[in-house]
């Protein structure tokens, strides 16, 4: 009997068990469900809020690049106005303003994606010195002094990417700037080793600034500081030390950072880049002017500045220039006439770049289209490689960069 008893409790207990586990996995079974939809949302909001930053940096790139390119085209028209102190600010101000869109650009893909190099050749000279002569004005106004040197044994032609150099660069400099109150700011560009196919490269930033607290000393690691504190600095929100690794990583390069509370901080950048001989350098540049044929170009751009800018930059390098502001009149130009190069524009009204061009490429396969685009291009690449389009140039971008990228498909379109 007892026995019967025992195993009647021992039943009740284990359908007890039972019962309590079956309301507990199915409990969880819909706390998990509940968790997977919370996480698809959140994800779809994500994703969501990518897009909109991402358009919002193509928003703001597209106005950015006709201040900056009108600016370029001022300064180079009136070489009276080399000093002038409107011109500066202006400059400056473009400058500062793309490395910040660039920074909150790669912010908002710190996760999820890459941040590419594009190689191409530049003057590390003539790029420095321009950042130093923004910078110069920024501190005009100021009690901080911002000193230059440039190693002399530099080959001053060099390949890489110019613009995340010049990201990092300003970065180091906007630190060092706001950690400085009646101080100075040295910056320093150093050739460290050199071979035959390239040259190591520091670039140093240090300054004398006043004593950091080990509140603000910390600010330089972290991802984000104050903001109240941010709105009484210098120059902005300072360092990002997630954007620098990034950015950093991208040139294969390392930034090294050391701070002192009684001798103020440095910054090195240091990065091998591609050696490039002065001669083949000036050559490729010098290609377009040397042609004693002019030749004809397709500016397509559904921004009337924009395509002012770039009329302005080919017609002084031997270029006649058609420019027309829709991708369906471009359509009709591209059949009815020869061009040596079409610049293409990605984001147009009604027929975009990317339609343009494959409806471009049904009758003309060989001309080289060359997308100008205000687009985070590691979302266009497949886009880009099925429409037809030979290559692209993140807007804003510069004189030589665009006659670099013309040179080096004209010379392919001529030995195809």
């Amino acid at each position: 009997m007892t026995n019967y008893i025992i195993g009647g409790i021992l039943l009740a207990i284990i359908l007890f068990l039972l019962t309590k586990y079956t309301i507990a996995k199915k409990a969880l079974n819909n706390r998990n469900k509940e968790l997977d939809s919370l996480k698809i949302e959140t994800e779809e909001q994500l994703n969501q809020q990518q897009d909109y930053i991402s358009l919002l940096s193509q928003e703001l790139r597209t106005p950015l690049y006709g201040i900056m390119g009108l600016t370029n085209l001022i300064a180079s028209e009136h070489p009276e106005l080399e000093n002038d102190r409107k011109l500066k600010s202006l400059k400056f101000s473009g400058d500062y303003l793309l490395t910040l869109i660039n920074n909150i650009l790669h912010v908002n893909y710190l996760d999820s994606e890459g941040i590419t190099a594009k190689d191409t050749s530049f003057d590390l000279n003539e790029v420095t010195q321009n950042l130093v002569n923004s910078f110069s004005y920024a501190t005009e106004n100021s009690d901080n002094i911002l000193h230059y040197e440039f190693d002399p044994e530099i080959d001053q032609m060099i390949e890489g990417d110019p613009a995340i150099l010049c990201q990092i660069l300003m970065n180091l400099l906007n630190n060092a700037l706001r950690f400085t109150k009646n101080g100075n700011v040295y910056f320093s560009v150093n050739l460290i080793k050199s071979n035959e196919d390239s040259s190591t490269f520091s670039f140093k930033v240090n300054h004398d600034g006043y004593n950091m607290s080990k509140e603000d000393e910390n600010s330089i690691y972290q991802e984000f500081i104050d903001v109240q504190k941010a709105k009484k600095s210098y120059l902005g929100v300072g360092l990002n030390s997630k954007i620098l690794k990034r950015l950093a990583d991208a040139l294969k390069g390392e930034v090294i950072i050391q701070n002192s509370p009684n001798a103020g901080s440095e910054y090195a950048f240091v990065v091998d880049f591609k050696k490039l001989p002065n001669k083949d350098a000036t050559k490729k540049v010098d290609t377009i002017s040397s042609n004693e044929t002019r030749l004809k170009a397709l500016i397509v751009d559904d921004n009337k500045l924009n395509l002012l800018v770039a009329d302005k930059m080919l017609s002084k390098e031997n270029f006649d220039c058609s420019t027309i502001d829709n991708g369906f009149d471009a359509i009709e130009l591209a059949k009815e006439n020869h061009y040596d190069i079409i610049l293409m524009d990605i984001n147009m009204p009604k027929l975009n770049g990317i339609g343009t061009t494959k409806r471009i490429r049904e009758f003309d396969p060989i001309t080289p289209i060359i997308a100008l685009t205000a687009v985070d291009v590691t979302q266009l690449n497949k886009q880009i490689i099925h429409a037809g389009l030979n290559d692209y140039i993140l807007k804003p971008y510069n004189k030589n960069s665009l006659l670099e990228m013309i040179n080096k498909h004209l010379d392919t379109s001529v030995r195809n």
